[in-house]
């Protein structure tokens, strides 16, 4: 066996098996120390611990932190049942709504939320969920990252993805129809007037993709086809929004509208126009996403995601799931645009005016 290849984990984890096998472990009995493990295969800790973390997903063996790694699955001890784990990636507002929204129906039912921010790593987020698994928890609810879907599917507990899904993963999902809404605050500055339309929006999820999609394809559908330097994805951040803003009115031609991945995004790009004297919404209309409090505090137009109906979606789902029903795979929740003071038709007024 060369041990020099970076596949030698899983060789590693064969041995493991095989030494299982051969001395007929029993369910229940411990395995040999990791430092035992370790000097007997002649490979460092990170490498065992690779191929226990392996032999643990497929369910062979099961970790009791401080006591060692045990032979067969891990017996259930019930000492999570109350637990409902809740990880999403990032401080957007839209997924403490939801979590809000949750509250009342979990502590009515005697359960506990757990949350955690993954701040969109891999690595925590795997950790996250094999803490879930320690703590024996009754369920999860999550917004994941596709870099984790062969350890979702390993979970022994009910899992619900909301905001975003993994697909080819069967867990059951709640999304709203992020396309169409950016197709509608597009459509919404489109009618007033304005043709020079950019997008600011983030990276690396489903729904950041689809709401850009929906963005081009409206202004595509109106004969215009967006310079490249209109759509800028980044981060769903206030930060983000702030630059990406900034870079935009550097522009020989800067838009006249901004429509925005989500409000947090939104509330940077206004912060900038206004360092920038660029008046909103005479000079440029902004759109955000999701309705949140930061729409209604700043008077913008946003796209409502009915964060209500997402987590009474949810709710229900998860109900089902702990009650051993059979589930839909997928609900999906319109959005509509409330329209607010961060948009208007004065540029349509003013060009019939010239």
């Amino acid at each position: 066996m060369n041990r020099g290849k970076p596949e030698k984990y899983i060789a590693l984890a064969e041995d493991i098996r095989r030494m299982i096998h051969d001395e007929k472990r029993k369910a229940g009995s411990p395995l040999p120390s990791e430092r035992a493990l370790s000097a007997h295969f002649g490979v460092n800790h990170l490498t065992l611990r690779k191929a226990l973390r392996l032999l643990e997903q497929e369910k062979l063996i099961y970790k009791v932190p401080s006591r060692g790694n045990f032979v067969g699955s891990r017996p259930y001890s019930g000492k999570g049942k109350n637990l409902v784990g809740f990880l999403f990636p990032d401080h957007e507002v839209f997924f403490y709504n939801i979590l809000a929204e949750l509250s009342e129906r979990l502590n009515g039912a005697d359960l506990h939320p757990i949350v955690h921010l993954t701040g969109g790593n891999r690595r925590r987020e795997e950790e996250f969920l094999r803490f879930c698994m320690e703590q024996e928890v009754a369920a999860l609810i999550a917004v994941p990252n596709s870099d984790c879907q062969a350890l979702y599917r390993q979970l022994p507990f009910p899992v619900i993805f909301f905001d975003i899904f993994l697909p080819g993963v069967p867990i059951p999902y709640v999304v709203s129809d992020d396309y169409a809404g950016s197709a509608k605050a597009t459509q919404h500055l489109l009618n007033q007037g304005h043709r020079r339309i950019a997008h600011i929006g983030s990276m690396h999820e489903r729904t950041s993709e689809l709401r850009a999609q929906g963005y081009l394809d409206t202004m595509r559908r109106a004969g215009i086809e967006p310079p490249p330097e209109y759509l800028k994805r980044k981060e769903p951040t206030r930060q983000w929004g702030f630059y990406a803003a900034q870079e935009l009115f550097v522009l020989p031609e800067p838009p006249t509208a901004v429509t925005c991945g989500n409000d947090t995004i939104a509330a940077g790009v206004i912060r900038a126009l206004a360092q920038l004297a660029v008046k909103v919404p005479d000079d440029c209309a902004v759109t955000g996403f999701g309705n949140t409090a930061v729409a209604e505090d700043l008077e913008l137009t946003s796209v409502s995601q009915q964060t209500s109906q997402i987590a009474l979606a949810v709710w229900n789902l998860l109900r089902m799931q702990m009650a051993g029903r059979k589930t839909p795979p997928e609900i999906t929740i319109t959005t509509t645009l409330q329209v607010r003071g961060s948009t208007s038709p004065v540029l349509l007024k003013k060009r019939s005016q010239e």
